[in-house]
């Protein structure tokens, strides 16, 4: 059991550095954050009952599999920022000069939220795969480890020196490889 919670607490560390880029971002609020976790949280719980279909009806050994899919969502975490992301960042940097900036803002928090709510949801079920577990603590931590680390970030942001975009990206993807090696490992 304890071993389904500190999973899901390591795993979701990439939500600091969303909080931060959010924080760091003058037109975003927290509210943007709020429905970003609430869709989330939906996205665990699909998850988790994914999680259990898969276990009850596949009998392949899973931990290979469960272990490449962290290492693939870590690699694409990274190149994601390399590929998209940085275009976002000029952007956000001028994002006070008009109200087309707001909508182009509007359009990456949505599509932040929806990559980190299907990654949140991957993670669920890796983790119930992984551990062999179907407890309900899986998604209710992953969701809640999400809300809390980003919410905390976005607030502690304006007191931050503000890191470069890459950061976040980097240590984040990078944290789900090992994970996926851990998997795959252990």
């Amino acid at each position: 059991m304890w071993l389904a919670v500190i999973s899901g607490l390591v795993v979701s560390i990439d939500a600091l550095f969303i909080g931060v880029s959010f924080g760091t971002q003058r037109r975003c609020r927290f509210w943007h954050l709020l429905l970003i976790n609430a869709f989330l949280f939906i996205l665990c719980v699909v998850g988790y009952g994914l999680g259990i279909w898969i276990g009850d009806s596949v009998d392949l050994e899973l931990d290979l599999w469960i272990g490449l899919m962290f290492i693939s969502l870590g690699a694409w975490t990274i190149l994601y920022y390399y590929l998209f992301a940085r275009k976002r960042e000029k952007i956000v940097e001028n994002e006070s000069k008009s109200d087309e900036n707001a909508s182009k803002l509007t359009k990456t928090v949505v599509t932040t939220g929806l990559f980190m709510s299907l990654e949140a949801m991957l993670i669920t079920i890796g983790l119930m795969l992984v551990l062999g577990s179907t407890t309900i603590l899986i998604p209710l931590t992953v969701a809640l480890a999400h809300f809390v680390y980003s919410a905390t970030t976005f607030f502690l942001a304006r007191y931050l020196r503000r890191l470069p975009q890459w950061t976040g990206h980097v240590v984040a993807g990078g944290a789900l490889i090992i994970y996926g090696v851990m998997a795959i490992v252990i």
